[in-house]
């Protein structure tokens, strides 16, 4: 089938670990973090720095990630950040005060933004040149969907924990109803944390993939054509900016803006999560119609006008909409800018690359999360989409500019032969 080219056995692999790791890690916890916050007592201000924290261990381990990933290999990264991953649940849930609710943050940020920086080298080692764009669509599809199934679970998995299992006398809350309390919350937190454990089995089966240059030792930092790689990151810096006033905060929006209860809001994350992954499909259909470039520029426009609607969106199914148009077409940024961005690196520094857009994802995450909880509470979401929709619009803007000239990639030391995957 034409839509299943370059789908084989190590990239499936990859999938299914993905796929299982979403479920948990980014679907459940989209749903239920937010809300275990707030059964603990903490204010929308609190929480913008939560989630905001989450991205500075990123910020600051980001390129060494990506160096290790270079010499390590990619698949002992993801290996080692997804078992990190499920290990930074326990703290939180064994004692959320707020030192130590920050400092489980701190290490899931860590794990992810590892997972991440070796996560889009890995893919494009894993098949060929013709077919990046179709694996970069399956990576899409399947985290997207799957982390959809996981936000649709996550909305009902507290209550179903509390009238399956019951509810302790001492987590009893005479303010909160039962599957509102911490103890709920942290269970289905608990079972996200599983779930991540269980992803490394897929991954344990993948064959070590050869790298670009085998057996030759990587360049000194010093001759990185820093210039370059920094330059070519930097609209990545502009959209987690944007990312991170929205997208941790989606739960709350739809909870105060229409007082939705836990379920709806987990249904609607979830539609949202699964049109993510269905955008994500045409992402081919993007790439040939309009090229890399056009298609990054284009798509973040349209999610820019959909970010101004939804802050306006007084009626649920209107908002929804809106919401299902911002973050599904916003998202079709990664699979179109990644590879573009990477054709402009010599494929040595693919990882160390990744690495560089990964901290600077983490700072524009970090500040605009932490300023996020902020604004709800001095103002509310309106502003918040507007000024989304006016940093979608500078990301278009960036990409457009930096991007303008054919890539040549700036070779480190000497032009590089490229070896076959």
């Amino acid at each position: 089938m034409r839509t299943l080219r370059g789908l084989n056995r190590p990239l499936a692999l990859f999938l299914w670990h993905s796929a299982i790791f979403h479920v948990g890690a980014l679907g459940v916890a989209d749903v239920v973090l937010n809300f275990y916050f707030v059964s603990l007592g903490y204010a929308a201000d609190a929480i913008g720095l939560l989630q905001g924290v989450s991205r500075v261990g990123g910020a600051f381990l980001g390129i060494p990630i990506g160096i290790l990933a270079d010499r390590i290999g990619a698949k002992r990264v993801i290996i080692g950040a997804t078992l990190l991953a499920a290990l930074s649940y326990l703290p939180m849930l064994l004692m959320p005060t707020l030192p130590v609710l920050f400092l489980s943050r701190a290490i899931f940020g860590v794990a992810l933004s590892a997972a991440f920086i070796a996560a889009a080298p890995f893919l494009i080692a894993l098949v060929e040149r013709q077919h990046q764009a179709h694996a970069f669509g399956y990576y899409q599809v399947t985290t997207l969907s799957m982390a959809a199934f996981g936000s649709l679970l996550g909305g009902t998995l507290p209550s179903w924990l509390v009238s399956t299992f019951g509810l302790p006398e001492s987590a009893v809350r005479p303010d909160l109803p039962a599957a509102q309390t911490p103890f709920a919350y942290g269970g289905a937190l608990l079972v996200s944390a599983l779930l991540c454990l269980v992803s490394l089995l897929p991954l344990l089966r993948l064959p070590n993939v050869r790298h670009a240059r085998p057996n030759v030792p990587l360049p000194p930092l010093r001759a990185v054509p820093w210039r370059s790689t920094l330059l070519l990151a930097s609209p990545i810096l502009i959209f987690g900016l944007s990312a991170g006033l929205t997208f941790p905060f989606y739960n709350l929006f739809f909870r105060t803006r229409f007082s939705l209860p836990d379920d709806e809001v987990g249904a609607i994350l979830s539609f949202g999560w699964l049109m993510m992954g269905v955008v994500g499909v045409t992402t081919p259909w993007w790439e040939r119609r309009f090229g890399r470039l056009h298609g990054t520029i284009i798509t973040t426009c349209i999610a820019a006008v959909a970010f101004l609607a939804l802050s306006f969106s007084e009626a649920v199914l209107f908002g929804t909409l809106m919401f299902v148009i911002a973050a599904s077409v916003r998202n079709l940024l990664v699979p179109l800018y990644e590879p573009l961005r990477l054709e402009y690196i010599d494929r040595s520094l693919h990882n160390l690359s990744s690495a560089v857009g990964s901290v600077f994802w983490s700072i524009g995450w970090f500040l605009s999360s932490s300023l996020s909880g902020i604004l709800q509470r001095d103002f509310n979401f309106t502003l918040i989409f507007g000024v989304v929709a006016a940093l979608q619009l500078l990301t278009a803007l960036s990409v457009a500019l930096i991007f303008r000239k054919p890539p040549q990639a700036e070779p480190v030391a000497q032009p590089v032969a490229q070896a076959a995957d």
